[in-house]
C-alpha cells in the first residue's frame, strides 16, 4: 500500500482533494495523513520485538483498513490479508506459513481466526478494526490507535519481502513470496500505456485480501486520485457509485461485471458516467458480456490475464475484443510467454499445450513448496519461466488464448481426450449468445456413474428454452461419451474473487438432477 511520505506529499499539494470514500466516510489527503501518522506511530510502540515482522488481515474491505495498511508499509513491514469465506483449515495453514507479529481483524470475521488457533497467546500485536467492538474483546482497538500523537514512524529493519497468497482451490493457500519490488517498474508501465492521472476516480470492487486489489488502488492512491469502497455483491450500489461519484476507472471479475452490464440501470452508463477503463479476467468472460459492456459502457473494457505468481501478463483492449472474442490478450512489457508440450518444448503457434511465463514480476519461491521454473532459449534469448497451471495456444497475432487448467481435479496433462473435451465444452459455453453464466462440473450419481452437471443462466426469460436446447447439443457434441444434465437457474453462485462455488452450486442444482436421471432411467427400462 502506498506510504505515509508520498500521502503526506499529495496531502500537502490537494489537502482537501478526496483520497478515499467509503460509504458516508470521505477522507481527504489531509485527512489520510493524519490517520496514518497516527496509527503508524501507535503500531511501532506496540510492535513485537520478534522479527520478520509481517502483518495478515481477516476483514471485509473498509476505509479503517486501508489506513492500517499504509501505516504498516510506511514502517516496511509487508502486510497480506486471507480470505475470509475460507475454512479453518485453509485459514490455519496460511497463517503457519506466514507466521505474522500483527493480526488484524473485525468482529465479522473474528470466527474464522478463532477456529483457526490464532492469535491464541502466541506474542502478536492484535488490533481490531471495529469502531465499536464488543466489550471485552482481545486486542487492541483501531478508535485506541487514532488516539496516538502523529509522529516519524521509523521503518522496521529487516530485508524487503513482499506476500501474497494463491486462491487454495485445490487446499490450502500457498504463500508466495518476493524479495525485490516490481511496483515502480508496473507503475510507469501501465500509468504510460493507459493515460491514468491524478483526476482518476477508482471503484474497488474485489476484496483487499486478492493481490489484484490492492495493487490497482496502489496505482491511483500512488497518483495522487482516489479509490471507492464498493460491495462486490451489490450491484445497484456499484452503478449508483459509477455515477454518483465520478469513476472513471474500476477492475470488476467476471461474474460482477456480468451483473453490472445486465442490470437495467446500466444502460445509459455510456453516457452518463467518467468510465474510460474498465479491467476485468478474461479466463471467464463470455462473448455475451463483452458485446454488452460495448453497448452499456462504451469502448472501455479490457481484459487481462495473470496469477498470483507470475503478476498481470498479458491484456487486450476493447477494439481488438471485436476481432479476436475472449482472448487473453498480448504480452505486456517485460512479460514472455511460452506454450509448451509434455517435455517442455516451445509449441508453434496454435497448438495447445501448457503455458509458461517469463516476467520481472516473477516470484521468488513459494513458503512450503518448490515453484516449476525452468530456463528456455525463447524469444531469441534465454528466460527464466515459470510453469503455469494454465493451458493455452498462442494465435497467429500473438494473442495468448486459455482453453483450461492443467492442475486440480480434472487435469489436461498428457491431451487426455475426456478432459480436453470438458475443457472445448466450457468454451463453446462462453459463446453463446443466449448464455449469461454457465459452469460446468463433473460428479458422480448413484446408479448412474460420472456425470457433467451443466447450470446455466440465460441472458432473459425469453431465451430461457433456446439456451437449455444450446447448451444441451453443445454438451452432446464435445462430451458425448457422458450423460450431462443442463440445469436453468437465476445465477451462478460465485466467490468475491470470481470463483465458481461449486459445492453450494451443486447443492442447488442436485435435486433436480437426481430427479431427471430417475426420469431418464424410467424411459429407458423396457415395457
Amino acid at each position: 500500500m502506498i506510504k505515509l511520505t508520498d500521502i503526506r506529499a499529495h496531502a500537502a499539494r490537494r489537502p482537501g482533494h478526496l483520497a478515499i470514500v467509503d460509504g458516508d466516510v470521505r477522507l481527504t489527503w489531509a485527512n489520510l495523513a493524519d490517520k496514518v501518522a497516527r496509527v503508524a506511530s501507535a503500531i511501532e510502540l506496540r510492535l513485537p520485538e520478534r522479527r520478520p515482522a509481517r502483518a495478515v488481515f481477516v476483514a471485509e474491505n473498509r476505509w479503517e483498513l486501508v489506513v492500517a495498511m499504509a501505516a504498516l508499509s510506511s514502517l516496511g513491514i509487508p502486510c497480506v490479508g486471507l480470505d475470509h469465506t475460507a475454512g479453518p483449515r485453509a485459514t490455519s495453514g496460511a497463517l503457519e506459513q506466514l507466521r505474522p507479529t500483527v493480526v488484524i481483524s473485525t468482529t465479522t470475521h473474528r470466527q474464522i481466526l478463532t477456529e483457526a488457533g490464532w492469535p491464541a497467546d502466541r506474542d502478536v500485536l492484535d488490533i481490531r478494526l471495529d469502531s465499536d467492538p464488543p466489550k471485552g474483546s482481545p486486542g487492541v482497538a483501531f478508535t485506541d490507535l487514532l488516539l496516538a500523537a502523529p509522529g516519524e514512524p521509523q521503518p522496521v529493519e529487516q530485508p524487503f519481502e513482499a506476500f501474497s497468497f494463491t486462491s487454495g482451490t485445490s487446499g490450502i493457500p500457498k504463500l508466495v513470496i518476493r524479495r525485490t519490488s516490481f511496483e515502480a517498474r508496473r507503475f510507469a508501465d501501465l500509468v504510460d500505456q493507459y493515460s491514468f492521472d491524478e483526476d482518476d476516480v477508482h471503484l474497488v470492487t474485489v476484496p483487499l485480501y486478492h493481490a489484484s486489489g490492492p495493487g490497482w488502488a496502489r496505482i491511483f492512491l500512488t497518483l495522487g486520485g482516489t479509490i471507492v469502497l464498493g460491495p462486490y455483491d451489490n450491484v445497484g450500489e456499484l452503478i449508483r457509485l459509477i455515477q454518483d461519484e465520478g469513476v472513471s476507472t474500476t477492475l470488476m471479475v467476471p461474474p460482477v461485471l456480468t451483473r453490472v452490464v445486465a442490470h437495467p440501470a446500466s444502460e445509459h452508463l455510456h453516457r452518463t458516467s467518467r468510465l474510460h477503463f474498465v479491467l476485468s479476467g478474461g479466463r471467464h468472460l463470455n462473448r455475451w458480456v463483452v458485446n454488452s459492456a460495448w453497448d452499456r459502457l462504451g469502448a472501455v473494457l479490457h481484459l487481462y490475464y495473470g496469477t498470483t505468481e507470475t503478476g498481470v501478463n498479458v491484456m487486450i483492449g476493447p477494439e481488438e475484443l471485436h476481432v479476436a472474442p475472449c482472448r487473453s490478450g498480448r504480452p505486456m512489457p517485460g512479460n514472455t510467454i511460452a506454450v509448451l508440450d509434455p517435455e517442455d518444448r516451445p509449441l508453434p503457434k496454435g497448438q495447445r499445450g501448457r503455458v509458461a511465463i517469463a516476467s520481472y514480476q516473477l516470484m521468488d519461491t513459494y513458503a512450503a513448496a518448490e515453484p516449476g521454473f525452468l530456463t528456455l532459449d525463447h524469444g531469441g534469448r534465454t528466460q527464466r519461466f515459470l510453469l503455469t497451471g494454465d493451458s493455452g495456444f498462442i494465435d497467429e497475432a500473438g494473442r495468448l488464448e486459455l482453453t483450461g487448467r492443467n492442475d486440480g481435479v480434472s487435469k489436461a496433462a498428457g491431451g487426455k481426450p475426456l478432459d480436453v473435451n470438458i475443457f472445448g465444452l466450457e468454451n463453446d459455453l462462453m459463446d453463446l449468445p443466449c448464455v449469461r453464466e454457465t459452469a460446468v462440473l463433473r460428479t458422480r450419481l448413484p446408479e448412474v456413474g460420472e456425470v457433467l452437471v451443466v447450470p446455466f443462466a440465460a441472458v432473459a426469460p425469453e431465451r430461457l428454452e433456446s439456451g437449455r436446447r444450446a447448451v444441451e447439443a453443445a454438451c452432446e457434441r464435445r462430451v458425448p461419451c457422458l450423460p450431462a444434465y443442463v440445469v436453468p437457474v437465476e445465477a451462478i453462485p460465485f466467490s468475491p474473487t470470481g470463483k465458481v462455488r461449486a459445492a453450494q452450486l451443486l447443492e442447488m442444482v442436485l435435486p433436480l438432477v437426481r430427479a431427471a436421471a430417475a426420469e431418464r432411467a424410467t424411459r429407458l427400462v423396457p415395457a
